[in-house]
C-alpha cells in the first residue's frame, strides 16, 4: 500500500513539473466585475410633466472574463448577468446570464493576426464603433477581424454575416440588427499626430434584397504635453432599411490644454439633418451607427438615437468641459452641452432650432486599484422645440437625472 501512494506522489509531482514550462509560457488571467449602479430619473432621455412621477431603481451587472494567451493564440470568454434588482422573484428560476464576449486571436505572422467570434469592435474614440460600455450589458459583435500590426502602421479588415437561427433554406434575416457588416480601419501614427481613415458597409434585409449603407471618413488627432487636439469628418451614401440615395454627412472638432490638475476642453458636433423644405428628408439625416453616444452628446441620452432622436433635424453641440484631478484617486468634471437641430423640422415649425442647455458633474473616487465609486448628477433646461420633437406636451423646462456606481474589479488569477 505504501508503495502505490509513494508512486501516486511521485507521479502528481512529476505532472506539475511537466506542466510548469508550459505555465511560463503561457498567460492566464480570470478577472471578475460587479458593476451594481443606482438611479434617479426625473427627466433621463425625454422631458417630463410635472405628473410623471420619477423612476428609481439599481441596475448591476456580475461579469466574469478568463484570458489565456500563448505565443501562438490567445482566447477571451467573458460571461455577464445583467438585472435590475427585483425583476425576478426570489424562488424564480430564470437564466440571465450571456455570453458578452468569446472569441480567439491566431497569429498568422509575427505581423498579422486573425480574429474570430463574439468580440468588441472599438476604433478612435468610438464615434461610429463603439463598446457602450456604458450601458450594463455593453455591446458586442459575431465577427471576423484580420488585424495587421507593423510597428507605428495598423490595419483591420473586418466582417459580419448574421442570421437568426441554422436555416434548412434561405437566408431571411429578420431581427433588427444589420444582417452584413464589412469594414476597413487603417491608422498612422506619427510621432504626436494619429491619422486613422475608416470605412464601413453595413446591409439590412428588405423583403428579398439587401440595401447596403457606406460610411467613410477620417479622424485625427494629436497629443503634446499639455495641449491635445482631435477632428474628424464622416459621409455616409446609400440605401438602408429605411432610407435610399443617403446623401448625409457629419463632423466633430475639440482642443483641450491641460494646466497642471485642471484641465479644459471644448468642441462641436454637427451631424446633418433633413430639411423641412425637402422632399425626402430622410437621406440628409446622418446615422451615428454603433457608436458609443453616450460619451458624446450629453450623459442624459437625450440623443442615443440621432435620426429619431431629432425627428430627421440632424444635431449641433457645442460643449465645454472642466476637469480638476484632485489627487492620483480623486477626479471631478462639469461640462455644458448647448443643443440645438442642424436643420429646421416640421414639429418644430415657426420655433427656434436651439433645444437645450445640459450640464453634465461627475465625481470619480478609487480606493484602491480594484475598487472605484462613480457618481453624477445632470441637469438639462430644454426648449419648446424640444418638447415638441420628444412629443410630450406641457413639459416642464427643468430636468435632472443622478445616479451612483460601486465598480468592483477583482484579479482571481494572473
Amino acid at each position: 500500500m505504501k508503495f502505490y501512494k509513494a508512486i501516486r506522489r511521485l507521479t502528481i509531482i512529476s505532472s506539475v513539473l511537466f506542466a510548469i514550462p508550459a505555465l511560463v509560457q503561457a498567460q492566464l488571467s480570470l478577472d471578475g466585475e460587479l458593476r451594481p449602479r443606482t438611479e434617479y430619473r426625473n427627466g433621463y432621455r425625454t422631458v417630463r410633466t410635472a405628473d410623471m412621477d420619477p423612476a428609481f431603481f439599481t441596475s448591476q451587472r456580475a461579469r466574469l472574463t478568463l484570458q489565456y494567451k500563448t505565443d501562438l493564440y490567445k482566447i477571451k470568454v467573458a460571461g455577464q448577468d445583467v438585472r435590475t434588482w427585483g425583476e425576478v422573484a426570489q424562488l424564480q428560476d430564470n437564466p440571465n446570464v450571456n455570453i458578452h464576449e468569446v472569441w480567439a486571436q491566431l497569429k498568422v505572422t509575427d505581423a498579422m493576426d486573425l480574429k474570430l467570434g463574439r468580440q468588441e469592435l472599438i476604433y478612435d474614440d468610438h464615434r461610429l464603433l463603439g463598446s457602450v460600455n456604458w450601458t450594463q450589458q455593453a455591446r458586442s459583435h459575431d465577427a471576423l477581424v484580420v488585424k495587421v500590426d507593423n510597428n507605428n502602421f495598423k490595419l483591420d479588415l473586418g466582417a459580419a454575416y448574421n442570421q437568426e437561427a441554422q436555416n434548412v433554406i434561405g437566408n431571411t434575416y429578420t431581427m433588427n440588427n444589420y444582417k452584413v457588416l464589412s469594414y476597413l480601419w487603417l491608422h498612422k501614427k506619427m510621432d504626436a499626430f494619429n491619422i486613422s481613415v475608416i470605412g464601413i458597409t453595413d446591409g439590412f434585409q428588405v423583403t428579398d434584397a439587401t440595401n447596403f449603407r457606406y460610411t467613410y471618413g477620417t479622424h485625427l488627432a494629436y497629443n503634446k504635453d499639455a495641449f491635445n487636439a482631435s477632428g474628424s469628418i464622416y459621409l455616409q451614401n446609400g440605401d438602408d432599411n429605411m432610407r435610399t440615395d443617403i446623401s448625409a454627412w457629419m463632423y466633430a472638432v475639440k482642443a483641450g490644454y491641460n494646466f497642471g490638475s485642471f484641465g479644459l476642453t471644448a468642441g462641436y458636433d454637427y451631424l446633418s439633418g433633413g430639411s423641412v423644405n425637402d422632399n425626402n428628408p430622410q437621406r440628409n439625416v446622418f446615422n451615428t451607427l454603433y457608436a458609443t453616444n453616450h460619451k458624446f452628446y450629453g450623459n442624459m441620452d437625450y440623443f442615443l438615437n440621432v435620426p429619431n432622436d431629432t425627428q430627421l433635424g440632424g444635431l449641433q453641440d457645442i460643449y465645454l468641459k472642466a476637469t480638476y484631478t484632485a489627487s492620483e484617486k480623486t477626479t471631478l468634471s462639469l461640462t455644458y452641452h448647448n443643443f440645438a437641430l442642424a436643420e429646421e423640422v416640421s414639429a418644430t415649425s415657426s420655433l427656434d432650432k436651439g433645444l437645450g442647455a445640459e450640464f453634465d458633474f461627475n465625481l470619480s473616487h478609487s480606493f484602491s486599484d480594484d475598487i472605484a465609486l462613480k457618481m453624477g448628477y445632470s441637469l438639462l433646461s430644454s426648449t419648446d422645440s424640444m418638447e415638441r420633437i420628444k412629443g410630450v406636451p406641457g413639459a416642464e423646462s427643468t430636468q435632472h437625472w443622478g445616479w451612483v456606481m460601486l465598480s468592483v474589479t477583482p484579479s482571481f488569477i494572473k
